[in-house]
């Protein structure tokens, strides 16, 4: 997302609050464990980690053509699935969804983009042409991959959403469809964040009947189904930028769910969200330590509540349908460092144990807030053009995946704490309490003084059987030198090098946590 140029103010946080923790080394605090799963720990998607991909450079992530898939992306995507036993989903449309147009003269895409800037050295096309093997290339990402697609609903011309709805269903549901059997058409958006069309009064309202007049015709060439593999629609795509205004309230109320044959299909209501803005006039300079503050994740999501408790009263499912940390592509020397892993993990799984079902992470080549970037040539102030490369981010969705687990029937609730630098989550399988996540969210910069860390005694802990497995980085500001349990995924491959490192809990139940680090503590 980037906000339009008279966009000054919005609820989100300009992330330029810097945390004020000092602890010295071997602070001590007490982490109590939860007796039981509590009654308001939530359901764990294993999904919560999405793509949403800016659709202007599809073939960039996907691979030039069909059969000729990206294997570098496509490692990164099997290490991640490694966690849940699921590749992650993609979410494929933003700015330029807006921007599209059917043009089967055109084998693949053609973008047409504007003049780049300093703030802005990757900007969205400014026109899209889709052509034949557009969205048939969602073949070449790995098996199980499930696809939300956007198409154009700001020209206001149906024969043009029609069109490329008709494409889409040919390819998924059509003549193609053979060839992408083992991928899952699961949603299709019709617009993208619509409270920035600017259109003479246009209101919530005014979305809403335009939306139910459109997704009537698009259902017309697609099959819908409610079933566990069919396709339904994904309503909603607000910016966030607006959050009193336009949001799925006013969209509920407005009668979105109102068309019986509609509601059947509409099982999934997005809004955006960026914790800040960077490059804009009227928004702080973000700075690092900012963007993991504690409760910097939590006031950037808390004010999603009322949307969160609307969507699920209707039996709807609610998703960031597309965010990051800074919008504008992602603020330097913050979104891209060792910082944005940080705050990841804290962002994804306090959004779950709101209930929020999924997070679709946007990235752009070239985005400084991506997890990698898919080619070779890309300056996104980390120095490593000479390659297609992951981004600290990266570590973010690894840590997230593995404390989610392959169980499909995971639960997550926050653990309370009294210190403003520990963040700590339980996960939950069977009702039996299976893993914890420890984030110590304490900046750390100067590398030549001693690192403060945490000892967190975990009351509750029986002495039993638990192991720790953890994320190092160098520093808060690091760009490369991560790792998770020891093994490096900053390799050419994608392929992690190094042996897999897991520690033994104490049995004084006492965990160790450095600043600017995060934890996985497995109960056996």
């Amino acid at each position: 997302m980037r906000p339009p140029h008279d966009t000054a103010t919005s609820a989100i946080g300009s992330g330029v609050s810097v945390t004020s923790s000092t602890a010295p080394s071997a602070t001590n605090m007490s982490l109590v464990l939860p007796a039981e799963q509590p009654c308001y720990a939530q359901p764990l998607s294993p999904n919560l980690a999405a793509f949403s991909i800016e659709m202007d450079h599809w073939r960039d992530w996907a691979g030039q053509e069909v059969g000729q898939p990206n294997t570098y992306v496509n490692q990164l995507l099997n290490n991640l699935a490694r966690g849940t036993g699921r590749s992650p989903s993609f979410r494929v449309g933003a700015d330029s969804e807006d921007r599209g147009t059917v043009d089967l003269s055109v084998q693949v895409e053609n973008s047409t983009f504007p003049n780049v800037t300093a703030t802005v050295p990757y900007p969205e096309a400014t026109l899209d042409l889709i052509g034949e093997d557009f969205y048939a290339l969602s073949a070449n990402l790995p098996p199980g991959t499930r696809f939300t697609w956007g198409i154009n609903l700001k020209y206001l011309n149906v024969t043009e959403t029609v069109r490329q709805a008709t494409l889409l269903a040919d390819t998924f549901q059509g003549s193609r469809a053979s060839l992408l059997s083992q991928q899952v058409l699961e949603t299709v958006e019709i617009g993208n964040e619509p409270d920035f069309y600017s259109f003479p009064g246009w209101t919530p309202l005014n979305y809403t009947t335009t939306w139910i007049e459109y997704a009537k015709a698009v259902a017309d060439v697609l099959d819908f189904s409610s079933d566990k593999n069919g396709t339904t629609l994904f309503a909603g795509a607000f910016s966030g930028l607006s959050p009193y205004t336009w949001n799925a309230r006013a969209a509920l109320e407005a009668g979105i769910l109102n068309d019986p044959e509609l509601s059947k299909y509409t099982k999934t209501f997005a809004e955006h969200n960026y914790d800040g803005v960077y490059g804009y006039p009227g928004y702080g300079e973000p700075m690092p330590g900012g963007l993991m503050d504690k409760a910097n994740v939590r006031g950037n999501l808390t004010i999603k509540l009322p949307d969160i408790m609307a969507t699920h009263a209707a039996g709807l499912a609610y998703v960031i349908g597309e965010g990051n940390s800074y919008a504008n592509h992602g603020a330097p020397n913050v979104s891209n460092t060792a910082e944005a892993a940080i705050w990841g993990v804290d962002h994804l799984l306090y959004g779950a144990s709101l209930g929020i079902e999924r997070l679709y992470f946007h990235h752009g080549v070239g985005y400084r807030y991506n997890l990698f970037q898919p080619v070779a040539g890309v300056d996104d102030g980390t120095n490593t053009t000479s390659r297609p490369h992951i981004l600290p981010a990266y570590y973010g969705f690894l840590i997230t995946n593995e404390a989610i687990g392959s169980s499909g029937n995971s639960y997550v609730a926050e653990i309370q704490t009294t210190n403003q630098s520990i963040a700590a989550y339980g996960i939950w399988e069977g009702g039996k309490l299976v893993q914890a996540v420890v984030i110590n969210n304490t900046p750390y910069y100067d590398i030549t003084t001693r690192r403060p860390s945490f000892d967190v005694a975990m009351d509750g802990f029986s002495g039993g059987s638990a192991t720790v497995k953890r994320l190092s980085v160098p520093y808060t500001t690091a760009f490369h030198g991560l790792t998770w349990g020891n093994q490096t995924f900053d390799t050419v491959s994608g392929v992690p090098e190094g042996t897999v490192y897991e520690e033994d809990l104490p049995r004084t139940g006492v965990l160790s946590i450095d600043a600017s680090s995060v934890a996985l503590v497995c109960f056996k």
